[in-house]
């Protein structure tokens, strides 16, 4: 844009609302501390020293079929012997633990998948389906409209998702079936304890399978560093002890991670989200190069 005559140009954008709950709650989070924990055990936990070899889309097919058949019949079959699951008829499974499956043994890599997202957002989707559920029940002339109450239940669970950075697309479908399928509705308050179960199962077979050839999770909490505990500063870990390097870990993996901005394209290590506003700055420099 050429200088204008009465002095520079100052190009204004519209205010925007941007709430960051990670602002807030990181600073209070410790970092992981892998050097304390025996290298099979923080491997199976998604810590790497190097980047994992590519295996190539048919071999990660394979995975993901045998991940997503794991998961789906852990959870149905373990559900199905929990006694006071069976006294209250509590489904095998609930279907949206399918949608799960699809996303935490074939796209390992989205934010997604990370275990924050997944058991979160199904705490928070139980929360709204079942609250919304109960509402309904004191009006008998509400049951007529249990529609819109699952769409209301679903549209609440996704802001709050958005809002919390634990957006889970299968927590949608949680947040529907509580309101509108009867087998689920009658769980009333006891579909919290069935889906925890189902999720802590769902985890445990993906950090298991998926890192034979793979990597699972990406992180745990947050893909941004988090606050070194004091204890971390303080004492030097001696050398001869640890099982992983010694060093402090922000994330899963001691590979550099790095913003790579070129002429039209910017690119992001794995994991990385940016607001609008971080976004349109990068932008502005990948213009300027």
């Amino acid at each position: 844009m050429a200088p204008s005559p009465h002095g520079p140009v100052t190009i204004s954008h519209p205010t925007t609302w941007n709430f960051d709950i990670d602002r807030y709650l990181n600073p209070f989070v410790p970092a992981p501390r892998w050097h304390l924990i025996p290298r099979p055990i923080a491997y199976i936990l998604g810590y790497r020293d190097r980047p994992p070899k590519p295996i190539g889309n048919v071999l990660a097919a394979l995975w993901s079929l045998l991940g997503a058949f794991c998961g789906v019949a852990l959870v149905a079959s373990v559900s199905k012997r929990v006694p006071a699951f069976e006294a209250r008829h509590a489904p095998t499974i609930i279907g949206s633990f399918g949608a799960a499956a699809v996303i935490e043994f074939g796209a390992i890599e989205s934010p997604f998948a990370q275990p924050r997202n997944a058991i979160l957002s199904q705490v928070i989707a139980c929360f709204f389906g079942v609250g919304i559920s109960k509402l309904f029940a004191l009006d008998p002339r509400a049951e007529a409209y249990t529609e819109l109450g699952g769409a209301l239940a679903c549209g609440l669970t996704t802001a709050v998702m958005l809002l919390t950075n634990t957006t889970h697309p299968p927590a949608g479908a949680t947040a529907v079936l509580a309101v509108t399928h009867a087998q689920t509705v009658a769980l009333g308050w006891w579909l919290f304890p069935v889906m925890l179960l189902g999720v802590g199962l769902m985890q445990a077979a993906a950090v298991i399978i998926n890192n034979v050839q793979r990597r699972y999770p990406l992180y745990w909490w947050t893909s941004h560093p988090l606050a070194r505990s004091r204890e971390d500063v303080e004492k030097p870990i001696h050398k001869e002890t640890p099982s992983v390097p010694s060093h402090y870990e922000d994330s899963l993996t001691d590979v550099p991670r790095r913003v790579v901005i070129e002429r039209g394209d910017i690119s992001l290590p794995d994991g990385i989200l940016l607001s609008v506003e971080e976004q349109e700055v990068l932008e502005r420099i990948s213009e300027r190069i």
